[in-house]
């Protein structure tokens, strides 16, 4: 969408992708009380060696299996409504008005399946730590820090614990947040056009 958007979703998406790998040890191995940070803890290091295992077979450059990963064990990890609802913000009620709920996510979600595959193909061995976390009343924000080549990215995650486990519902990076950077973009589109126009703006058709 523009160059100060897609830096932030690149970088979510890398993350988001190392982070899917441990969905199936989320659900064998987490206890009920599981906090935000020991569960980026718990499953990080396991992560980071398996991209890089993808990495080093070729298997990040094949779009069927990049699709497959994104599909299968990145999107559970996303609380779609409540990302939705920031993004579309204040225009997400019209859209839930209009029935439109899904098409908006939908066009979310498939914005973001651009990025992961540019986010995987652009992998090059970085290393991911777990840092300090921050509790708030109602949710989490857990800080990882990626290092680069050219220094460290910090990413401040934002969960909450329901039913179905931890979700990510935002996220910043070293202090640009991403929902409210995409709304921002959207802003001449939610003052002046109807939800269809809003939510084509977010995924194009000519992008797909």
């Amino acid at each position: 969408m523009m160059h100060r958007i897609l830096k932030p979703l690149v970088v979510f998406s890398l993350f988001m992708v190392t982070l899917s790998f441990g969905v199936q040890l989320q659900a064998t191995d987490a206890g009920n009380n599981e906090s935000a940070r020991n569960y980026m803890v718990r499953i990080s290091g396991d992560l980071e060696r398996a991209l890089r295992d993808g990495r080093s077979n070729g298997q990040l450059e094949d779009d069927a299996y990049i699709d497959q990963i994104i599909d299968r064990y990145v999107i559970p990890h996303i609380d779609q409504d409540a990302l939705s609802a920031r993004i579309f913000k204040p225009r997400w009620q019209d859209i839930v008005a209009q029935n439109k709920a899904a098409e908006a996510r939908d066009a979310v979600l498939s914005s973001l399946r651009r990025t992961y595959r540019f986010a995987l193909t652009s992998y090059d061995g970085e290393t991911i730590e777990v840092s300090k976390t921050r509790e708030k009343a109602t949710y989490s924000i857990v800080r990882v820090v990626i290092k680069t080549g050219e220094g460290p990215i910090h990413i401040d995650f934002a969960l909450r614990e329901g039913d179905q486990g931890w979700r990510v519902f935002d996220l910043s990076v070293d202090g640009v947040v991403v929902s409210k950077t995409l709304n921002n973009a959207l802003q001449p589109v939610l003052k002046s056009q109807d939800v269809d126009a809003l939510i084509s703006a977010v995924n194009p058709a000519s992008s797909s």
